[in-house]
């Protein structure tokens, strides 16, 4: 018992020491600056827009709280956070299994394995909505799994309910990842009971509750904004060809290792068919959101490497298949590690000009500006991250099928998307202004035209001169000086 919890610390202390100087990404950063920006008076789908729902930014918000009451950045903050998030789950996945009355060396398994595929296995994934989510998620799915070998997972299980309820409501794709088990399980038993388990009533009233409270509390986002987010982000997907080739290939391996470590769990209702069907979801999930991007992934290769890995048997366990396992999770993980940098590095242009600046972009790419403007500890004065919208509308409109209807509604996204920007510019007078030069980083695009094509804009735009076109990718615009 003492052993494995010390190695869970040494995996923990390793991931902390691992995250520190990289854990700030794109998306992190965005989301922690909408979070201040809330924090400091601002209202989500009023002051502040966001694309993902309201929880996306209340997600980060203890981590800015407690971050202005110690004066640590709250970048490391989200880390601890996030490892004490794990070890609440592996509590009660331990829990769980100590009432199911597994035997010491299944639970120190469990326990550590799991530990590894949360805390190291993410790499660059740590900490991003979908890492919060699955780790939430993951103590559903192993109560599924014991239940699934007959066996009684105890109160704990209800805590499970509600970390899968956290889970779906911070990505509801992840349903197919908590959904695809029970509902096996129920077409196995021939019964609806695994429906209504004290867990999936639990996390079915998360899940209402939040509906409930984005009705009540955030009905600007719910009714204005989030409109807008399915006629112009939505549709911007990979096609599926572009997107199948990965999950096949991932439950392709994960089956056949499981095949090689535990031929006795590889058949139908084998005690790793629950993990494996949360496999799938996450497969299902990663092609649903069809962006294709690195963390949209995460659910499936987890419980894809999962699956086999936490029903292996060492005394039988032979050397090449233990090397081909290795090497595929260090591949795996290394691909959740890529990280392209789309843009040049900016910092020091950007101090030149003004320290600390008051900064915005005009694009789509949330990387132009972030996490850039907390490293240079500058001010985002934009209400929300990027004209992503704008981009995604624009795309649409060279479609020439397109219905006079739906052309009139995309044009007034764009129209929203360009009042937005005169606001910021008109309140936030910001130092610096970065132009992107692409539509969706893959379309030659002249963002600064399209912002100079209306007339209060042009006006705002005339009072800055351009300083520096950064490699061909980024032109940089500064105030000027009267």
């Amino acid at each position: 018992m003492k052993q494995r919890w010390i190695i869970v610390a040494a995996i923990l202390l390793t991931a902390l020491l691992v995250q520190i100087p990289v854990v700030l990404n794109a998306d992190l950063g965005c989301l922690l600056t909408e979070g201040e920006k809330v924090l400091d008076g601002g209202k989500l789908g009023v002051d502040v827009f966001e694309l993902n729902p309201p929880l996306s930014v209340y997600l980060y918000m203890p981590a800015t709280m407690l971050a202005r009451i110690t004066g640590i950045a709250p970048e490391i903050i989200v880390i601890i956070l996030v490892m004490i998030e794990i070890v609440g789950a592996l509590l009660v996945i331990d829990g769980a299994a100590a009432t199911a009355k597994f035997g010491a060396e299944e639970r120190r398994i469990s326990t550590c394995l799991l530990a590894f595929l949360l805390a190291i296995f993410p790499s660059a994934v740590f900490g991003q909505r979908e890492h919060i989510a699955v780790i939430a998620l993951t103590p559903f799915v192993a109560v599924t799994a014991i239940r699934w070998r007959g066996l009684a997972p105890g109160p704990v299980a209800v805590l499970a309910g509600l970390g899968a309820g956290l889970a779906m409501s911070i990505k509801p794709h992840l349903a197919l990842v908590a959904g695809l088990p029970i509902v096996l399980s129920a077409f196995r038993q021939r019964s609806l009971r695994p429906l209504f388990t004290a867990e999936a009533c639990a996390a079915a009233a998360v899940v209402i509750g939040y509906g409930a409270v984005l009705v009540i509390v955030f009905p600007a986002y719910l009714f204005t904004y989030a409109p807008m987010v399915t006629a112009a982000y939505l549709p911007l997907r990979l096609d599926l060809d572009g997107l199948l080739p990965f999950p096949i290939i991932m439950i392709a391996a994960s089956i056949a290792f499981l095949r090689l470590l535990a031929p006795q769990d590889f058949k139908l209702g084998g005690d790793a068919t629950p993990w494996l069907a949360a496999a799938v979801g996450g497969a299902a999930s990663f092609v649903l959101q069809g962006k294709g991007w690195t963390y949209t992934a995460f659910a499936l290769c987890m419980f894809a490497i999962a699956a086999p890995l936490l029903h292996v048997r060492t005394k039988t366990l032979r050397l090449p298949v233990t090397i081909c396992g290795l090497a595929a999770i260090v591949y795996l993980g290394s691909c959740l590690s890529l990280q392209i940098r789309p843009f040049p590095p900016l910092e020091g242009r950007i101090q030149a000009l003004a320290k600390p600046p008051r900064l915005i972009t005009i694009g789509d790419h949330v990387a132009l500006g972030h996490p850039l403007v907390r490293q240079i500890n500058g001010t985002w004065v934009g209400n929300s991250c990027v004209q992503l919208l704008a981009a995604g509308a624009i795309l649409q409109q060279k479609s020439s099928q397109l219905a006079q209807g739906e052309r009139a509604k995309l044009d007034g996204i764009v129209n929203f998307e360009r009042r937005q920007l005169l606001a910021d510019l008109r309140s936030g007078r910001p130092d610096v202004i970065l132009v992107d030069t692409y539509l969706l980083s893959s379309v030659p695009f002249d963002w600064l035209a399209w912002a100079n094509s209306d007339p209060e804009l042009k006006v705002e735009l005339s009072h800055y001169r351009e300083v520096e076109d950064a490699g061909g990718r980024v032109r940089i615009l500064q105030r000027a000086r009267r």
